[in-house]
């Protein structure tokens, strides 16, 4: 992975009190991000990566892709359930909220390529969803302090990527982005929980990513992640008429 890039926006710059990401219910073939949870074939994922797809397909190797056998949407916020017939081994889950100032590294895949950011927390907002199905979840927003690779402009493809600690341990998912104040929006570790539970499915403590994170050994340890396949591309299909 290509050496980090630092942002230029303000880490200290206020964070409003509600975000509004708008929904036109217009859908197309999408890729996006999911982490494993579970050996046994348990993904998350964001909802807006999952949801309406005619198919979809977690791609583990250029050319071999695990199919998706059941979609589990939570109904008021933006994480899924995906499901496989197996999968690579989980990774951990932690229940604690981040401290403010605490540093997080988000892992995944922008614009469709391996990638990972390193964030600073900020807050809570809530997050207002507008469209079809809209709805309002409270999020943990953070600043954008570095990423690789080194450009700058949109994160998308990002959503539905891990976020984690620096022990190691998956606090969030990644939800959406403000690139003109370099906020990223990832999911709550109660929120997490919150689908688990509806999708129905026991998960294991898992494993930690090994070691820890720091500004300067993410790209590496995001490297290893992606390539033991325990973060993986989602592709969405849509049937075109």
């Amino acid at each position: 992975l290509p050496k980090s890039v630092r942002n230029e926006i303000p880490a200290h710059a206020p964070i409003p009190h509600e975000s509004v990401i708008l929904d036109n219910g217009k859908r197309s073939s999408t890729m996006g991000s999911a982490f494993s949870l579970s050996n046994d074939g348990v993904w998350l994922t964001a909802r807006h990566v999952a949801e309406g797809c005619d198919t979809t397909w977690i791609q583990i190797a250029p050319k071999k892709a695990l199919k998706v056998r059941r979609t589990i949407l939570h109904p008021r916020a933006d994480v899924a359930v995906l499901k496989t017939n197996g999968g690579p081994a989980g990774l951990a889950l932690s229940d604690a909220q981040p401290r403010s100032g605490s540093d997080a590294f988000m892992i995944g895949f922008p614009k469709g390529t391996p990638g990972a950011v390193n964030g600073r927390y900020l807050g809570e907002i809530t997050m207002r969803h507008r469209g079809r199905n809209g709805y309002r979840e409270r999020v943990n927003v953070w600043s954008e302090i570095s990423r690789i690779p080194g450009r700058f402009g949109s994160l998308g493809g990002l959503s539905g990527g891990a976020v984690f600690d620096d022990s190691v341990h998956i606090i969030g998912v990644v939800e959406a982005e403000s690139r003109r104040r370099g906020r990223i929006m990832t999911a709550k570790p109660k929120t997490m929980r919150e689908i688990l539970k509806r999708a129905k499915v026991n998960v294991k403590s898992g494993e930690s990513a090994g070691g820890g994170f720091s500004r300067n050994t993410y790209p590496k340890a995001a490297r290893h992640l992606i390539i033991t396949l325990r973060i993986a591309r989602v592709v969405c299909r849509i049937n075109a008429f």
